[in-house]
């Protein structure tokens, strides 16, 4: 699973010159921005948390600091991982990413 569309593909928040365009019975969506700024935060420093068993995995298979059966388990093991932590990361970002397209920039004033 690829990474979805950066924050810039998605309609920003209104800022105050555009809401005060709107129609008297529509507002800004306090919703929306608090989504597309968790989705701007996150998008932003995913990568770190995707490259976060990176360290480990250079450790051990640019040393020969161990080796043997149990390193080549647990080496596979430490694979396995990271593979799922890089796809978590990315379903973080689709979760955000759909609620946020799923969300009206704009809502009845009340």
């Amino acid at each position: 699973m690829a990474a979805p569309p950066p924050p810039g593909a998605l309609p920003p928040p209104l800022d105050s010159a555009a809401a005060a365009k709107l129609s008297p019975n529509e507002q800004p969506n306090p919703a929306y921005r608090q989504l597309y700024q968790a989705y701007a935060d996150a998008y932003g420093s995913i990568d770190r948390l995707r490259r976060a068993l990176d360290p480990a995995h250079r450790t051990l298979n640019g040393t020969d600091a161990w080796l043997g059966p149990e390193a080549r388990q647990w080496g596979g093991q430490l694979d396995t991982q990271r593979g799922q932590l890089q796809k978590a990361a990315d379903r973080i970002l689709w979760d955000i990413y759909e609620r946020l397209s799923a969300t009206q920039r704009t809502i009845a004033r009340v």
